[in-house]
């Protein structure tokens, strides 16, 4: 069904189930009022849609697993995600329907818990053992080296994320703090610009020596560097946990079949507290969130399956999609964690990522063109079916970054890039 039919109209007055689940972060009850009322609405007009993208059985079913009255299990997470991408889609072709999005389910489920979890606890210090299992230092030099080996495909997408901050700078009434996640290389950071415009600017990363570089490399004047705090932290706030927990599953495994259901285990009773990035006594004019969001969830599924088939074989192909789909559940619920972290700490955010990237080969005449295919990285085609309702959009951008060219040795990438510029509901 590509558009509502004529029986999906108007709001439901039907009493929510989901309502009862109460948080005492009132951070997250625009999102959870919004799923809400959208599976009230749904419900309410399935039964005289023919052939509807999600059956009435499997709606109630997912308003059951948001009410916490039946445990989550791996077969309603496409329930979840067909019915939130159904409901955008809806939504942006009748303004009357609920509005809801992927980002709102994610967070409502965040607040209903696991018979079987064990408890997470949001702790940004940085693990050093956690940091070398991932490699988080590799891939940053590894980012520096794809910067240099494509300038001319970097070199716009800077430009044109730059331009999106300084524009967020520009509508930010507050001139006190400035927060940027992510500083890292700051390839695409209009640093001197943020830290002429406040009084303090504060610089987040997990890498060490990439931001002391970056802000010797850039803030030369000693006014300007005096004014500029660094701060080295796990955005995750998981990563030690997460790296204690893989490498105790596989460890404690009999077998390889143990093995992949301890970490299918893991991944599916994850849950973490809404967390906070910024201490309570902490509140930005300004926060950035540049190209992190995509990048805070990679690693984990990697070093798992290092670490698994490091002590038995290679993952058996029939078992591939099996392993993506516990994973990629896992990832959405960590990139949504980081949306929930920053919401209510600024008067503004600005939020930039990479949205889908288009693999790249070249041809037999030697041109460059596009596979074809493509991934996303948060799961859907557009960043705003990720931003929950603990955000209103104030701005919204788009444009391309030329990743990596392709070679006769190997593909290259072209990447999608939003941005949204985002205040905190009145």
């Amino acid at each position: 069904m590509s558009c509502p039919s004529p029986l999906f109209q108007g709001p439901s007055d039907a009493r929510s189930k989901i309502s009862v689940l109460s948080s005492p972060d009132p951070r997250i009850a625009p999102a959870v009022s919004a799923v809400d009322r959208a599976l009230d609405w749904y419900i309410r007009e399935v039964p005289g849609v023919e052939r509807p993208p999600v059956s009435l059985a499997e709606a109630e079913h997912l308003r059951e697993v948001l009410a916490g009255s039946r445990p989550r299990a791996d077969e309603y997470f496409e329930i979840l995600v067909n019915f939130a991408r159904t409901m955008y889609r809806f939504g942006q072709l009748d303004a009357s329907v609920p509005q809801v999005n992927l980002g709102d389910t994610l967070t409502a489920l965040s607040l209903v818990p696991h018979p079987d979890e064990s408890p997470w606890t949001f702790d940004t210090r940085i693990d050093t053992d956690a940091l070398a299992k991932l490699q988080f230092r590799e891939t940053s030099v590894g980012l520096g080296r794809a910067q240099r080996d494509n300038r001319e495909g970097w070199w716009p997408h800077a430009q044109k994320n730059r331009a999106f901050i300084e524009d967020a700078v520009r509508q930010t009434r507050g001139r006190g703090l400035a927060v940027v996640l992510g500083a890292g290389h700051a390839f695409d950071l209009p640093l001197v610009e943020l830290v002429r415009a406040f009084e303090k600017l504060v610089l987040v990363d997990i890498d060490a020596e990439a931001l002391n570089a970056t802000v010797a490399g850039v803030l030369k004047d000693p006014g300007l560097r005096a004014r500029t705090e660094l701060r080295l932290l796990d955005l995750t706030g998981v990563n030690g946990q997460l790296v204690r927990r893989i490498d105790e599953a596989v460890a404690s495994a009999a077998d390889a079949g143990e093995a992949r259901d301890r970490l299918e285990a893991l991944c599916w009773t994850y849950r973490l507290a809404p967390p906070r990035l910024l201490p309570r006594e902490e509140r930005a004019d300004l926060l950035v969130s540049s190209c992190v969001l995509s990048q805070v969830s990679w690693p984990q599924r990697v070093y798992a399956r290092r670490v698994y088939e490091r002590r038995f074989s290679s993952l058996p192909g029939p078992l591939e999609r099996r392993w993506a789909r516990h994973f990629t559940y896992l990832e959405l619920r960590l990139q949504q964690d980081h949306l929930t972290s920053i919401a209510g700490v600024a008067e503004q955010v600005a939020l930039t990522c990479d949205v889908v990237s288009h693999p790249t080969v070249l041809d037999a005449a030697g041109t460059e063109r596009q596979t074809g295919q493509a991934i996303p990285t948060l799961g859907v085609p557009a960043l705003l079916e990720r931003v929950p309702k603990l955000f209103v959009v104030q701005g919204h951008a788009s444009w391309e970054w030329g990743f990596s060219r392709a070679t006769r040795a190997g593909n290259g990438a072209r990447k999608d890039v939003e941005g949204a510029r985002l205040t905190a509901p009145e």
